[in-house]
This record gives structure tokens, C-alpha cells and sequence, in this order.
């Protein structure tokens, strides 16, 4: 599987983050046809049937292991897809740690591929390896963590991460911005500049969670 992202990016992917914008004005990206307008978060996720990964990381996003699936698993998430829309902009960073150990957040979650080229990004995507989620859209609209997780192809649950699921001895959390979420994390809201721990682990011994996030200037 590592061999196959690095074929692929060599083949085309690195050309994505140009072709795609990257943090570039919508006017650089090439012709595609507006997205239907993305108000709210569908009731029950997700929409439709795909398969999520119940497999230990690394979890490569559909973009890179199964580029011809890519828009059934935005799709799925309740999402659309089109060129980048920059009128509401932010972003939220996520951190996913299992056994003490972290797991990357890889680029390329939200990019919709045919062939070797992208042809549209979701509204919630990642452009790095950094844990950073961008939320762009053409109105004000909720976007949630649950939905980040099924156009990542990854399993996602209130006791489940992939193949990880509580147990007599093993817990899963989710903390914002340092403090324990109570609530159903698939259905977490993301707002800008949140910082968002997955922990993982024996119960009772999981890891101190980060409660900031020094996001770069600009963000």
C-alpha cells in the first residue's frame, strides 16, 4: 500500500494540491461545475452504503486506495464537491493517538479523483500530513467530525476507531480543545481553530490531550 501512494502521487496526486488550489484563489483551479449548496449535516450518516476501514493504520483516504470509489465516500458523508469554495473558510486540527502511539492524518481525505487527476474537493478535505482539517464552503453551514471520517473511508463510532473498540480494559475518547466530549463525537460540530484529540488505550491510563493548536499565520 505504500508503495501504491507513492506510484500514485508520483503519478499524478502531487499535481493535485496545484490543480486544486492549495490555498490558492478559486480563479487558478480548473473549470468545474458548482456544487449543489451544502446547508446542513444529513440526520443519518452515512448516506449511503460504503466500506469503512476496520483495519489497523496506516488508512489512506479513497483519493489514494480506491481513487474510482473517491466520490461515493464524499457522497456518503452527506457532502458535494466542486472546485474549492473559499467564502466561509476555517479550519480545525485534529490529533489521533492508539496505544501511545499517533496516527497520521494523511492529505488528499476529500479529494474526489478520476484517473490521476482530481476533479473536485469537498467541503471538509486535508491538504498535509498535519492534522489539519480545511472547512470551506459557499454559505455558513455545520460540518461534522463524523462526516470527516466516512470520506476518509475510516470507521468511526461513539466505541469504535477502525478496529479499535472499548472494552472491559480499553477506552475511547474524544476531547475538545483539552476537555472530554460527552456527546456523540460523530455528530462533534467543527469549528475554527478547535483542537481535537482521539485517544485510544487502556482504560484509565490515555494520554494527556492537547488542548491548543498553534495553526500557521494566516489560518
Amino acid at each position: 500500500m505504500t508503495r501504491r501512494l507513492q506510484a500514485v502521487a508520483a503519478a499524478g496526486l502531487l499535481a493535485v494540491l496545484a490543480a486544486c488550489g492549495g490555498g490558492s484563489s478559486p480563479s487558478d483551479h480548473p473549470s468545474a461545475s458548482p456544487a449543489p449548496t451544502y446547508t446542513s449535516p444529513p440526520p443519518q450518516l452515512p448516506t449511503q452504503p460504503v466500506a469503512l476501514s476496520t483495519k489497523p493504520p496506516p488508512w489512506f483516504p479513497p483519493a489514494v486506495s480506491q481513487p474510482t470509489q473517491s466520490a461515493a465516500y464524499v457522497a456518503a458523508a452527506g457532502l458535494p464537491y466542486a472546485e474549492e469554495m473559499l467564502k466561509v473558510h476555517y479550519h480545525a486540527h485534529l490529533d489521533i493517538d492508539i496505544n501511545g502511539k499517533a496516527v497520521a492524518v494523511p492529505p488528499y481525505i476529500g479529494f474526489v479523483v478520476k484517473g490521476n487527476r482530481a476533479i473536485g474537493l469537498a467541503p471538509l478535505h486535508t491538504h498535509k500530513d498535519d492534522g489539519i482539517i480545511h472547512i470551506e464552503n459557499n454559505v455558513p453551514a455545520d460540518f461534522l467530525l463524523g462526516q470527516f471520517f466516512i470520506e476518509w473511508g475510516v470507521r468511526f463510532t461513539p466505541t469504535c476507531l477502525g478496529p479499535y473498540c472499548t472494552d472491559k480494559t480499553h477506552e475511547l475518547a474524544v476531547f475538545v480543545n483539552g476537555k472530554k466530549y460527552a456527546g456523540d463525537p460523530t455528530r462533534l460540530v467543527l469549528k475554527s481553530h478547535q483542537e481535537i484529540a482521539i485517544e485510544y488505550g487502556t482504560t484509565g491510563r490515555l494520554p494527556t490531550p492537547p488542548a491548543s493548536y498553534k495553526f500557521p499565520s494566516g489560518y
